[in-house]
């Protein structure tokens, strides 16, 4: 059996959730509380006109109150758009394996859900109103399938690794909406300009002026794959860095030392 947890992105930044917070998510948990259990396989689905599995995963802790998580600093209450959470309410902790935010990426849209004879008879697709989903074993199979279907195509087995997959969850925290837009505005209130913190370039000399911004992305200080546990990532754990340097950074598995090396540089 599987469970599915979905998430209503007009009241959620389920986006920037899953971004934010890429190995380990508590969601809300107003029914099978008592039958859910650690180990149990889970699919975070996404509502709305986009709706459609986005992530996989397992369930690491059984339903609690939120005020009762190991890991409270990954609940994501800031991302509510109008309700405040209650403390109360039971969340069950998922450990992600892979997330799939985007149809490019291989998310299972719910039109191939609901063309699947198997799960169109699901209350995922019949009832689609609730927050958890309870499928039955050919359910549960169905959906693997599309979920392994839908992977990019030539995509290897090595890409879907562990590190890998910690890896393309990271770039997708770098270019979330939530993350880059306040990083990149701070950063433009401070400096007069946007500009790479390495090499201080600027945009706006070499660019046509609505591109200027496109050539910045957000990089995370430490990188994201050395946190024992989920981490809630500030401002001030950014940097904003032009697209060469980025890719200078990255370039082997030393992000750190080659982020120190290249500051040193950029500063002689």
């Amino acid at each position: 059996m599987i469970w599915v947890f979905q998430g209503n992105p007009k009241l959620f930044g389920i986006d920037d959730y899953l971004a934010r917070y890429s190995e380990l998510v508590y969601w809300r948990t107003p029914r099978y509380a008592d039958r859910i259990t650690v180990g149990d396989p889970a699919f975070i689905w996404r509502s709305g006109s986009d709706a459609g599995a986005i992530a996989i995963g397992t369930v690491v802790e059984a339903p609690v109150q939120a005020s009762e998580v190991k890991h409270p600093e990954a609940l994501g209450d800031d991302l509510w758009w109008s309700e405040k959470p209650d403390p109360r309410e039971r969340k069950t902790g998922i450990r992600l394996n892979e997330v799939r935010i985007l149809a490019s990426e291989g998310m299972v849209p719910r039109s191939a859900a609901k063309a699947s004879p198997i799960l169109a008879e699901s209350t995922l697709i019949k009832m689609p109103n609730q927050t958890v989903f309870s499928l039955t074993e050919d359910q549960s199979r169905a959906l693997v399938a599309l979920w392994g279907s839908a992977a990019s195509p030539g995509v290897s087995e090595a890409s879907a690794s562990e590190g890998e997959r910690k890896l393309q969850a990271h770039h997708r925290r770098e270019r979330s909406g939530w993350l880059k837009r306040e990083k990149i505005k701070a950063v433009a209130a401070e400096e007069g300009a946007v500009q790479c913190e390495l090499c201080r370039t600027q945009g706006i000399p070499w660019y046509p002026g609505h591109l200027a911004q496109k050539i910045f992305e957000v990089h995370h200080r430490r990188p994201l794959a050395e946190a024992e546990a989920p981490v809630r990532t500030r401002l001030a754990d950014l940097a904003v860095l032009c697209a060469n340097c980025h890719r200078a950074v990255h370039a082997s598995k030393d992000i750190e030392s080659n982020f120190k090396e290249l500051s040193e540089h950029f500063a002689k």
